[in-house]
């Protein structure tokens, strides 16, 4: 089967416009004929190599994704197969991912503007991680970011679920190299810890303006991040943020916060004393403009026509 625009898949899925394609397959932004609605497809490219092994990775991120029905979390509509080619129907987040705000940031984001996308970014994590599944590709790219600050994980590809069938290989290093935990970056089995730790690596680059570690190749990368000390944030970030997203960043998993709902709590708690620390500052530099003082003005009492002209007849039979 050629994925071309306007091809009817099962029968109900539109295609109107291919939005990537990458080695696993290809993303289309799509429309539900039967519920009037936008979807994006997903499906896996006929002609790969091994096309097997990777329809069964396509399979797992329909199964890891099936359960997990949260805000914060792009929900799954739908798994398909047609001629070996299998298909997933999502929801369609027309929005920009966090990456693309991190480029257009000049320098690191304000906390104020980046603390609402990790609490919620957390707290879909938590779902999953409650339901077994670990992401294990936790970046930027895969935060989308509506204009109202609503967050949705995408891209279940490389998840992992206690309850499926082991696909990659004992020692097999899955995740991106920028973002992946020491653990995942030795081939080992990625835990809830994994995520928080790539969770962190993506708060620090919104603080800093830079990621943590870089190198010249992806492994180099990746060797930094089992081996090098993480580099202390910028003393402009508030003391207690930068504390705990360095307790993120540990290098033992043991070491991190218990879970992402602790994540999503306490940045939430640092949320919140930021913004009483900026009212308080913003009613405090507040001062009326200029150096002499307002004028005071009284004003008579309003009276209709009828009792004003009654006052006037008094005061005018006192005067006489």
């Amino acid at each position: 089967m050629k994925l071309v625009e306007g091809r009817l898949i099962h029968g109900r899925y539109r295609l109107d416009s291919r939005l990537a394609q990458g080695g696993m397959g290809e993303v289309w932004k799509g429309w539900d004929i039967q519920l009037n609605r936008p979807v994006a497809i997903k499906a896996l490219r006929s002609d790969l190599t091994n096309a097997e092994a990777k329809l069964r990775r396509l399979r797992a991120e329909a199964h890891n994704s099936a359960n997990l029905a949260h805000p914060n979390i792009a929900a799954l509509f739908e798994y398909y197969e047609h001629d070996g080619i299998g298909f997933l129907i999502m929801e369609y987040v027309p929005s920009k991912s966090l990456a693309d705000l991190f480029h257009e940031q000049q320098g690191g984001m304000e906390p104020l503007k980046l603390l609402p996308i990790l609490i919620q970014t957390a707290r879909g994590l938590f779902v999953a991680h409650s339901h077994g599944v670990i992401h294990r590709d936790v970046k930027p790219a895969n935060i989308m970011v509506s204009d109202n600050n609503d967050v949705k994980i995408t891209d279940f590809g490389v998840s992992y679920s206690t309850d499926q069938e082991q696909i990659t290989q004992d020692g097999m290093v899955v995740g991106t190299a920028q973002y992946i935990s020491p653990e995942q970056a030795q081939g080992q089995q990625a835990t809830p810890q994994s995520d928080i730790y790539s969770l962190g690596v993506v708060a620090y680059e919104g603080l800093a303006g830079h990621r943590p570690f870089t190198g010249a190749t992806p492994v180099d990368i990746a060797a930094a991040h089992v081996n090098d000390f993480v580099p202390p944030l910028p003393d402009s970030v508030d003391v207690q943020l930068r504390e705990f997203v360095m307790s993120m960043l540990a290098k033992d998993p043991l070491d991190r916060p218990s879970d992402a709902l602790v994540v999503s709590r306490t940045l939430a708690r640092i949320e919140r004393r930021l913004l009483d620390e900026q009212t308080e500052l913003n009613a405090s530099t507040t001062t009326i403009s200029g150096t002499r003082l307002p004028r005071r003005i009284a004003s008579a009492p309003h009276l209709p026509p009828v009792a004003r002209n009654v006052a006037d007849s008094q005061t005018y039979q006192k005067e006489q």
